[in-house]
């Protein structure tokens, strides 16, 4: 059984979400539904993306990032992915993704440059 989390809180004006385990076809609707709820509760000028965490991600778990991005440029929200290592770093390597997202090492990094 393949475990994922994710949880959110809020930082002065920006907004970390945390996402751990694996991010995959199974997941991504709980992803997705962290990622609309936070945009629901107003809408932060920073959302960090922490994937620390995740320990694997498949394509199903690329397209939630893309559209975190999309929905990100919609709203005119800044969107930074903190911690990208491993498959999901040569994942985004591999598919050209990687200057499409701002990425951070860590989320104080990424908040630091807000």
């Amino acid at each position: 059984m393949t475990v994922f989390t994710v949880s959110s809180h809020r930082l002065d004006t920006a907004l970390v979400v945390q996402a751990g385990g694996e991010l995959d076809y199974a997941h991504a609707p709980v992803f997705r539904a962290e990622l609309t709820r936070v945009w629901e509760t107003g809408t932060p000028a920073t959302v960090v993306v922490d994937v620390t965490g995740l320990t694997f991600c498949d394509s199903a778990g690329i397209a939630e990032l893309i559209w975190a991005l999309n929905r990100s440029r919609d709203l005119g929200t800044r969107l930074v992915l903190a911690g990208v290592h491993g498959v999901l770093e040569r994942i985004l390597a591999i598919t050209g993704l990687r200057p499409a997202f701002e990425l951070s090492p860590t989320v104080g990094e990424a908040l630091s440059g807000a």
